[in-house]
C-alpha cells in the first residue's frame, strides 16, 4: 500500500478526484482534528464538532468529482464555518415577527461595519509601501503562490514573505480591536 502522508494537499485532491479512497482517507487524516477544533471553539460541543466534520468530510467525499478546490486547507475551514452556522441555526429558535426590526437592524449593522472594515483596510492598504502592497495583493486577492509572485516582480521568496509579514503586522496592528468581527 503506498504512503500518501508525502503528498501535497493537490496531489490528493486531484486522486479524490479519480475516487481514490486512500487520498480521502489522508485528506481526513490530515484534517480531521484541525476541522474538529475549529468546530468545537465555535459550538462548545463535542457531539456537534464531531457531527460537522462528519459532515464536512462526507460533503467533501460526495463533491469530489465536480468541486474545484483551489486551496484545500480554505475549502474546509469555510465548509466548516458553514456547517456551523447550519448549526446553529438549527440550535436557535425561529425568529418571531415581534423580533424581526431587531434582527434586521443587527444585519443592517453588520453591513455597516463590514462596509466600514473594507473601506479601512483599503485605506490602510494604501499607506503601505508601493512594493508591499503590490505583494500583498498578488498574495490575498490573486491567490498566487509567493514563488509565482517572486518571479513575476524580480524579487526573492525570502522578499516576498518579508513584504507579506510587513502588510499582516500592519493590519493587525490598526485593526486589533475589530478581530471579533472576522470570525464567527
Amino acid at each position: 500500500m503506498t504512503d500518501y502522508s508525502h503528498y501535497a494537499d493537490e496531489e490528493l485532491v486531484q486522486m479524490m478526484g479519480g475516487d481514490d479512497q486512500n487520498a480521502f482517507t489522508a485528506i481526513y487524516n490530515r484534517y480531521w482534528k484541525r476541522l474538529y477544533v475549529l468546530a468545537y471553539d465555535r459550538l462548545r460541543s463535542r457531539q456537534l464538532a464531531e457531527d460537522v466534520v462528519q459532515d464536512v468530510l462526507t460533503g467533501l467525499w460526495q463533491r469530489r468529482g465536480h468541486t474545484i478546490i483551489r486551496s484545500l486547507p480554505s475549502y474546509l475551514a469555510t465548509a466548516c464555518r458553514y456547517a456551523v452556522l447550519t448549526q446553529l441555526a438549527k440550535a436557535t429558535p425561529v425568529t418571531t415577527v415581534e423580533a424581526l426590526p431587531e434582527t434586521i437592524q443587527a444585519v443592517t449593522d453588520d453591513t455597516a461595519q463590514l462596509h466600514f472594515l473594507q473601506k479601512s483596510m483599503q485605506e490602510q492598504l494604501k499607506q503601505l509601501p508601493e512594493k508591499c502592497r503590490i505583494v500583498f495583493n498578488y498574495s490575498r486577492n490573486q491567490g498566487m503562490s509567493n514563488k509565482e509572485i517572486a518571479s513575476a516582480l524580480n524579487i526573492s521568496e525570502k522578499a516576498v514573505e518579508k513584504h507579506i509579514t510587513k502588510a499582516l503586522h500592519h493590519l493587525r496592528i490598526q485593526f486589533r480591536n475589530y478581530f471579533h468581527l472576522f470570525f464567527l
